[in-house]
């Protein structure tokens, strides 16, 4: 990376700073640009920094004595910032018509979901900085929990940042530091104050954006030897000719990725070791990811600045449009998919479609709303377009040469691997391949970790045919003598060569990763209560719609007024910090251990009854999050311990997929038959039958509770009348043997009630099915 994009960067990414410094004291007569550039002097002695975080609102023609003259050269970064920040702000910005942008410092930073879906909503953030540690303090408030972002708590803001500050340098170095630290002390702050306007997006969202767009205009102008920024994207003055020109330029190309095969690649294990390397292939899946994406970027002389969102299994990003970015692009697609072909024949692939796009395109003119409506219906032809592209890709995704290798990787025969069933790469004397080898070793230290390094050593897992992953100690990445980039797990961690946190939800209360102990279920018997059925739990979830909804979400309210791509990007950061932030605390009172969680979906083992508990919780918890603007679907499977996690998983995703089917909101339980919403699930079968067949067979002897298995066969065999009268003859014999022949009687009525409904008797045999499960005593 160049001096001049370092400096473009910085300058770029920091430029409002100053309105952290500013809402500290109320009545604070300088503006943001000065106070900003006031502050960042004591940082560097860079004069395109400086410059471009105090003229960022076009005031060249001031002479401020406490800084230099504005006589600024005519490739300045602050030319590049002034443009970035408009582009930004151009999409961020949704006022009122003919409002009166006036300004309230003590606004908080609005909910992403008020202005997604159908109904505005009247919800904000806690006013602080974001901690990792204390999930709950990214909770939205409702309107009348309502906290102001009082000078104080800016001051504390400000305090953290300034510390932040002391133990990173501007260079090309520290960039994913300081990344990490605006993030940290910035995510909450909201960018915009008007008192007519929304403001939900945060400081540093808005920051990163801008810096995305004015490192992708300098590599796009320069590609065209256009080095003169002051007369392109200035010209004479404000608003001018030649900004305006710039505007319509198809200067931005827009990226999308679907790594495809994930899933199966995670869970297609069988045997020997399976359990072992679960939770290290879903980790290993991620930094394959997120390693071909840095990677990427740092061939085009760009940050993570650029990343709109990315997880596991797809990510959007854009770039300058330009010939060396496009080849960038298309190499590295091509070395990376012939590295997974190489090392995973056609398990994984990574398809990638390109759309190029002009600043008009994506930002509001004016405020009015048939302008609105234009830059929404851009967006709907960008991602359709997008997708199109991807969708290409994954049809064609080799060529007949590629293809006639797969069939020779076919063809081998003789030993293959005992935990995937490879044929590549076996290790010599051993019935395990290389990976899976190294998986096992690696799955060790994963969850104890929280920093990893990618380097050259062989040794590590490999992520292409020359990078690969290890995991490091605190202490070595203190002594900042490792080679190579270090990634931080679950932490807004900084220091030289650091790369930006990754979320991972890797929670587990398995012992040495033995699933084993979620069917044991000793705990039970440890609490004095009935052990219950040993078996293991399987939960997976998945949001309703997502891919739908990320591109619609915005369009209802105000004819599509907020379908802005910064809304996409924030929208997208809450969302992960649910699935790979929020769900590791979340998942501590319970006995279970998250195999993935990819930004929209999650695989959990753990004990069955504490996954239908968790289940519940997490929708209940997420249809709150999102302001019940959106909702998930969840299987739960029961299986053997010793059932190979690939049929758990293939079985798990077939039950997901019948809950799908029958619509959104839904759980289906242990069966395809046994689907129901959210809401029937709790209130008809949890606060319903359930409870009234626990209070009845809680007070029977163990005699008496022999009656359930022979309930169960009666219901399964209902066909016609002859199974009513076989059920009413058989409960009237009890009845007449039952010592509490009253609390019997309205037992009975129930059952009979019930059984004449298909969907009410339906829900008895689900219900008794988890009263059986839960009393039942293994050895």
């Amino acid at each position: 990376m160049d001096k001049k994009m370092v400096e473009t960067f910085y300058g770029s990414f920091l430029h409002d700073i100053g309105k952290a410094i500013q809402r500290q004291e109320s009545g604070v007569r300088k503006n943001h640009q000065t106070l900003g550039s006031e502050f960042i002097k004591d940082y560097t002695d860079d004069e395109q920094i400086i410059d471009a975080l105090y003229y960022h609102h076009n005031q060249w023609e001031e002479k401020p004595t406490n800084l230099r003259n504005a006589d600024i050269p005519a490739d300045s970064a602050a030319y590049l910032t002034y443009i970035g920040d408009n582009i930004a702000a151009g999409t961020d910005r949704r006022y009122e018509e003919g409002g009166t942008r006036k300004w309230d410092h003590k606004i908080p930073l609005s909910d992403i979901f008020n202005r997604f879906g159908d109904q505005q909503g009247k919800r904000c953030l806690h006013p602080t900085e974001m901690r990792p540690d204390l999930v709950s303090d990214m909770d939205p408030l409702v309107v009348n929990e309502k906290e102001e972002f009082t000078p104080e708590r800016y001051q504390r803001v400000v305090r953290l940042f300034k510390a932040g500050m002391q133990k990173v340098e501007l260079t090309e170095d520290y960039i994913p530091s300081v990344m990490n630290l605006v993030e940290e002390t910035m995510g909450e702050i909201p960018s915009d104050t008007a008192e007519d306007g929304e403001p939900d997006i945060s400081l540093y969202d808005h920051m990163k954006l801008s810096a995305a767009f004015a490192c992708a205009i300098k590599q796009y102008l320069d590609y065209h030897n256009d080095h003169d920024y002051q007369e392109t994207l200035f010209g004479n003055g404000k608003s001018s000719y030649r900004e305006k020109k710039f505007y319509k330029e198809k200067a931005f190309l827009l990226v999308g990725y679907e790594f495809a095969g994930t899933d199966d690649f995670i869970n297609t294990i069988t045997s020997k070791g399976a359990y072992k390397q679960l939770r290290s292939r879903a980790f290993y899946v991620e930094m394959l990811t997120r390693w071909f994406l840095d990677r990427l970027l740092a061939e085009m002389d760009l940050t993570e600045a650029n990343v709109l969102y990315q997880n596991s299994h797809d990510g959007l990003f854009f770039v300058g449009n330009t010939g060396r970015n496009v080849q960038i692009i298309q190499k590295a697609q091509k070395r990376f998919n012939e590295f997974l072909l190489k090392n995973f024949g056609s398990k994984l692939y990574l398809a990638l479609g390109t759309a190029e796009f002009s600043a008009a395109d994506i930002k509001a003119g004016n405020s009015k709303l048939e302008e609105y409506q234009r830059v929404a219906k851009n967006y709907a032809e960008l991602f359709k377009d997008l997708d199109s592209w991807i969708d290409r890709d994954l049809d064609q995704r080799y060529d007949m040469a590629t293809l006639k290798r797969l069939n020779a990787f076919g063809k081998k025969s003789g030993r293959e691997c005992a935990v995937c069933h490879s044929v590549m790469n076996l290790l010599p004397d051993e019935n395990k391949c290389v990976l899976c080898g190294k998986l096992e070793n690696f799955s060790q230290d994963i969850q104890k970790e929280k920093y990893f390094v990618v380097n050259d050593d062989s040794r590590g897992l490999p992520l292409d045919d020359e990078h690969y992953l290890h995991t490091v100690s605190e202490e070595e990445v203190q002594d900042q003598e490792l080679s190579g980039k270090v990634y931080t797990k679950n932490s807004y961690a900084s220091g030289k060569q650091q790369a930006t946190h990754i979320w991972v939800s890797d929670f587990s209360r398995a012992p040495r990763n033995s699933f084993s102990y979620f069917s044991d279920r000793e705990w039970r018997a440890e609490e004095e209560l009935p052990t219950g059925i040993k078996r293991l739990g399987s939960l997976m979830f998945d949001i309703d719609d997502l891919h739908a909804k990320f591109l619609t979400g915005f369009y209802p309210q105000e004819g599509g007024k907020f379908t802005t791509i910064s809304r996409f990007a924030e929208l997208s950061r809450r969302i992960d910090l649910f699935f790979k932030l929020y769900l590791n605390q979340f998942a501590e009172d319970y006995h279970l251990s998250i195999i993935y969680s990819q930004g929209d979906d999650a695989f959990v083992l753990g004990a069955w009854d504490d996954l239908l508990d968790f289940a519940q919780d997490i929708r209940d918890t997420f249809v709150k999050w999102t302001d019940h603007k959106m909702t998930l679907s969840a299987a739960i499977g029961l299986f053997p311990d010793s059932m190979p996690i690939n049929i758990i998983a293939r079985q798990s995703k077939e039950l997901l997929r019948a809950a799908k089917l029958a619509g959104k909101d839904r759980i289906a339980l242990f069966s395809k038959e046994n689907v129901l919403t959210f809401d029937e699930y709790e209130k008809d079968i949890l606060e319903g039958k359930l409870r009234i067949i626990a209070d009845f067979f809680d007070n029977e002897s163990e005699r008496g509770k022999v009656f359930i298995y022979k309930l169960l066969d009666l219901i399964r065999e209902r066909q016609d009348r002859i199974s009513f009268a076989r059920l009413a003859y058989y409960l009237t014999r009890l009845e007449e043997a039952s010592s509490n022949k009253e609390n019997f009687r309205k037992f009975k009525q129930r059952i009979m009630t019930w059984f004449s409904d298909d969907k009410e008797i339906s829900q008895v045999e689900l219900a008794l099915t988890l009263y059986v499960y839960s009393i039942r005593e293994e050895e």
